[in-house]
């Protein structure tokens, strides 16, 4: 396959999905709002073929990185949030599990092969928990993690050495301090 461009990828118009939803993903007819039971919830359906576009979040995966009591966190080197600070992790491909998902993450966004050794938790922001990111402790493989496009600057942290003020996300926050707790 020749890939004639590349796109970017705009945040700002991703977030719209599924919600501004106006043509069926299967036969192109318009969506309309229409209460859909058993539930009696509203949702986009297609005026012609009656496809029903159930919204549901969408899922992220990400390591966090253990060694000798210190975390790795990365310096996002695209929006949002670029230039601050969280774990390697993004989204899950259909066919993929989380905790691959979470493996691929981190050796395409800090070139490091982990394992991943088990659910840290769950996590959403309130009061819009559009999407989940399931956090994985992992322990590093052998090689030294490495600055990407993803990631401009990687670093072990200390708890107490966290940069507590520059964390890109409630979700990554919400995961750091589980992890702190749980030492």
């Amino acid at each position: 396959m020749r890939v004639e461009e590349f796109a970017e990828i705009k945040h700002h118009v991703q977030h719209r999905y599924p919600s501004e939803l106006r043509f069926c993903p299967l036969c192109a007819g318009a969506m309309v709002e229409k209460m859909v039971l058993p539930e009696r919830r509203t949702h986009r359906v297609c005026s012609r073929c009656g496809y029903i576009a159930f919204l549901s979040p969408k899922l992220v995966a990400g390591c966090l990185v253990v060694a000798q009591g210190k975390a790795l966190l990365l310096r996002r080197g695209n929006e949002p949030q670029r230039q601050r600070w969280t774990f390697p992790g993004g989204y899950v491909d259909l066919g993929e599990s989380p905790i691959e998902a979470a493996a691929r993450e981190t050796f395409e966004e800090v070139g490091m092969r982990v394992r991943v050794e088990r659910l840290l938790g769950l996590y959403w922001s309130e009061p819009n928990p559009s999407t989940v990111v399931a956090v994985y402790l992992a322990a590093p493989g052998i090689e030294p993690p490495t600055t990407s496009d993803e990631a401009l600057e990687v670093k072990y942290f200390e708890p107490a050495a966290i940069p507590w003020d520059e964390i890109a996300f409630p979700t990554t926050l919400k995961a750091l301090r589980d992890w702190v707790a749980s030492l």
